[in-house]
């Protein structure tokens, strides 16, 4: 006579049979999932895009939770120009980790705490830009946002508790007001500025620059600091938002020497906006974002 056992082992068997067949669906699942994953990654540009994006995302949520995080610390140990260097590091340790692009810095010592205070301009091409300001932001420095980043969750929140500045950009009195401001601020604290002249993403991939508005300029002659351009390289081929491509590679990013101020007025702002963006204009012909191919190229090339 053959022995089934108790209703309890029995129970006991069937449970065991049916979470092992469950594990081994879920596995297979994980496995067609990521195998899907990769062949849809490696062989469809939007596909890659998308996660990329994601990713790049992911990547700012995380730094910025670190702000909002880190922000009333730093208040209370008196260093509160220390928020966003922390920030902008959280990000450049994540982000290329997570979408596949890295820095390299040209003229960084143009941006040693000596030099400050002043007003850093910078090319805007795309959110990427994000990446490159965690390679390069020093500290005590702030940055200049339009008044609508304000109300974006976690982002707004941290800029908002990290002290950074935003501007009504349809209200040109009171624009001009917060300039002034900003200017006594930034002298009394030795604080940068960091700003994005051009007003808006230039999507370029032309080594081109959209016309500079004023703002900046004007708060440096009055504050009387220098500017100190900053040139991020073409993203493309490597990045474009309207053809969905993210692929991995290296931002050349090219620091040039501050320009001084001193002496100047008010009828000397578009003579300096011309210099400073010529100056850029020249710097961005010169870099270029280096493909990852290109790369594996040219370390091959040194090793031979």
């Amino acid at each position: 006579m053959t022995k089934t056992g108790s209703p309890a082992r029995r129970s006991e068997v069937a449970t065991t049979h049916l979470m092992t067949l469950l594990t081994s669906r879920q596995t297979s699942a994980l496995a067609f999932t990521t195998i899907l994953f990769l062949i849809l990654f490696r062989r469809s540009s939007r596909f890659r895009y998308i996660a990329k994006m994601l990713g790049f995302t992911l990547a700012g949520v995380i730094a910025s939770l670190v702000g909002i995080t880190v922000s009333p610390v730093m208040w209370l140990l008196k260093k509160p120009g220390l928020t966003n260097w922390i920030v902008a590091r959280t990000m450049l340790r994540i982000a290329p980790w997570l979408c596949g692009m890295n820095v390299r810095i040209e003229g960084q010592e143009h941006l040693s705490q000596k030099e400050l205070p002043a007003v850093l301009v910078c090319n805007h091409q795309s959110s990427l830009d994000i990446l490159g300001m965690g390679a390069i932001l020093p500290p005590n420095v702030v940055v200049m946002g339009k008044k609508s980043i304000k109300y974006v969750p976690i982002l707004g929140w941290f800029m908002t508790l990290a002290n950074n500045v935003f501007i009504d950009r349809k209200n040109r009195g009171h624009a001009m007001e917060t300039m002034a401001r900003i200017a006594v601020y930034l002298k009394e604290h030795k604080y940068g500025l960091w700003l994005f002249p051009e007003g808006t993403r230039s999507h370029q991939i032309d080594d081109t620059l959209l016309p500079f508005k004023k703002g900046a300029f004007h708060l440096a002659v009055q504050g009387q600091i220098p500017v100190i351009p900053i040139v991020f390289s073409t993203y493309y081929p490597c990045y474009h938002q309207q053809k969905k491509v993210f692929d991995r590679g290296t931002i050349t990013i090219k620091v040039l020497e501050p320009i001084d101020t001193t002496g100047l007025s008010t009828s000397d702002v578009d003579a300096l906006l011309e210099r400073t963006r010529n100056a850029m204009l020249d710097a961005l012909k010169t870099i270029r974002t280096i493909p990852l191919t290109d790369s594996r190229s040219t370390e091959s090339k040194k090793l031979k």
